[in-house]
């Protein structure tokens, strides 16, 4: 990135007190031990194998969201997401605003069988359009299955910074899919997973360009698997995706194909402290959909121009560390960066200044660092502040028609920068 970024983060989830229990996106199957349990909760008295026979909770878990955006025209995002910097604006008006509309209300819930435990979980928050409520989350878990909306399981529910920006690093992946999963584990500590998801391809098209390459239906579901091997507190998981990117050319269903892979981890570094190294690599082509920089603007694949669409190479990766210096105070530092580049693509438009272009590549870079500081005085109550900076960096190399004339290169980038605030109070 062309400068340095450092953002603090808050813990939205400081009642829980286990090692990877950080603000993260959802509850599991497997439950941290809570300091302080949801005022709502509920237990049987009857047991199975010294267990209840069945339990559960309904969590608030409030947020004031608080920004100020400093420069880069963010200002009609409530996210962080570098990838919606534009680059040809130069709006830099200041902007303070709150919110709750990030709060979130989670129910979970078990119950054991004669096979095995039952567990259901429903989670959402009002962050649907003037206060309106959002489903995030909604699964049941059974044995070896696991179905529902749930996080992608090319991502990795797992880790999740410590941040108070809602996004996260936007070169994570980051997407929630209707999900038919089967795992299993195994006494050596590896966890393998194999699942069916909703496919979603999104696909820039073009009637100027392309008039006869249409959308069309989906035929097959995102294939994905992965495996994860635990080494006490730690732990690396490697998955990978396959995906069926269906189009519509002069009436006939075309596809190109889509795949990819991540390795991520999780490091504590200290015995006792719960200062955690999180890492996340993604790589692969036709899977942008997948990050949450570019999910929503049409990056999984381009027409080329000869009547075909061309999945594009991307990656991404973030890196965060949390170092608790008090026992109620802590600091986060998360660096991000994602990228892409097309092929020589034959005609295409770059859209803000309205250019027609030939025999243009297409190279998009994202850069992202996050420092913050959060305190938590006691379980449920966290407080926050957090400095966040992104570039964003686009650059066409071809052909370029321009008001002033033909071009063969244009590199236009912008940096913005954002101070969010918030408080995370659990009931």
């Amino acid at each position: 990135m062309k400068g340095l970024i450092i953002t603090l983060v808050l813990l939205p989830l400081s009642w829980i007190c286990q090692g990877q229990a950080s603000s993260g996106k959802t509850f599991d199957t497997n439950l941290y031990s809570f300091a302080k349990l949801p005022i709502l909760n509920w237990r049987s008295d009857q047991q199975i194998n010294d267990q209840p026979a069945w339990e559960g909770f309904l969590l608030v878990k409030a947020k004031l969201n608080g920004i100020y955006d400093i420069t880069g025209g963010l200002q009609d995002q409530e996210t962080f997401n570098v990838g919606q910097i534009d680059v040809w604006g130069t709006d830099n008006r200041k902007r303070f605003a709150m919110d709750l509309s990030q709060t979130q209300v989670r129910l979970w819930s078990k119950r054991k069988t004669e096979k095995g435990d039952f567990i259901g979980y429903l989670e959402g928050d009002f962050w649907g359009g003037n206060g309106h409520f959002r489903l995030r989350n909604a699964w049941f878990d059974y044995r070896f299955v696991h179905i529902g909306l749930d996080w992608s399981v090319f991502g990795d529910k797992d880790i999740w910074p410590n941040v108070l920006d809602w996004d996260g690093p936007p070169s994570g992946v980051w997407r929630r899919a209707p999900q038919i999963k089967f795992y299993h584990k195994d006494s050596n500590q590896w966890t393998y997973e194999f699942a069916l998801e909703n496919p979603g391809a999104e696909f820039q098209f073009n009637e100027e360009v392309a008039p006869e390459i249409t959308p069309t239906y989906a035929v097959m579901p995102d294939l994905i698997a992965a495996a994860k091997k635990q080494f006490g507190k730690h732990y690396l998981r490697l998955s990978t995706i396959y995906r069926h990117l269906s189009y519509d050319y002069a009436g006939d269903n075309q596809s190109v194909p889509g795949y990819g892979a991540a390795l991520s981890g999780y490091i504590q570094t200290h015995a006792t402290k719960t200062n955690a190294l999180q890492f996340q690599f993604v790589a692969g082509k036709g899977i942008a959909s997948y990050l949450a920089s570019f999910g929503g603007r049409n990056y999984d694949g381009v027409p080329t121009g000869n009547g075909e669409i061309a999945a594009i190479p991307v990656f991404g990766s973030w890196i965060s560390y949390e170092y608790w210096f008090l026992s109620h105070w802590h600091c986060n530092l998360v660096l991000g960066l994602s990228d892409f580049k097309t092929d020589k693509i034959t005609n295409i438009e770059i859209d803000e200044p309205g250019y027609l272009a030939t025999d243009t590549s297409v190279k998009l870079n994202h850069y992202y660092l996050v420092l913050n500081l959060m305190y938590d005085p006691t379980p449920g109550l966290s407080f926050g502040i957090e400095y966040n900076l992104g570039n964003r960096d686009i650059q066409y190399d071809g052909t370029i028609y321009t008001d002033q004339g033909t071009l063969q290169h244009i590199d236009q980038s912008r940096a913005a920068q954002r101070v969010s605030f918030g408080v995370f109070f659990d009931f």
